[in-house]
């Protein structure tokens, strides 16, 4: 599915998956262009510096993904339409679109490629 029939809060899995490319869920955040939209990672990894845990109040508990040591990667991570179509898989509440928009807001727009260059840098 085209990624313009998505809005904040969808929780997004691609279907163009690898390590690097699409490979944890996305929160669909806001639509960038034709080619592209803002998204933010869910992933598993705990990191202190770079990601903040998420709680069971953030996700509508009747989607396949729902809370389970999940943590938000603090980044406006641009998601290319090419990793698509792309399969809504949950639903952030409106107390976690809330905290995501919180937490990323003051984010610069990057690929995941230049977030990962710049955490190794």
């Amino acid at each position: 599915m085209n990624s313009s029939y998505f809005k904040p809060g969808d929780i997004l899995q691609a279907t163009k998956r690898n390590f690097k490319k699409g490979y944890h869920p996305i929160i669909f955040v806001s639509r960038r262009s034709e080619c592209d939209f803002i998204g933010a990672m869910i992933t598993h990894h705990q990191n202190e510096d770079r990601n903040v845990r998420m709680d069971s109040s953030h996700f509508e508990p009747e989607y396949n993904i729902t809370f389970d040591n999940s943590y938000l990667v603090r980044a406006r991570l641009i998601k290319p339409e090419e990793w698509g179509p792309f399969n809504k898989i949950g639903q952030l509440t409106e107390t976690g679109i809330m905290f995501v928009e919180n937490q990323i807001s003051e984010q610069p727009e990057e690929t995941f490629a230049h977030y990962f260059a710049r955490l190794a840098g």
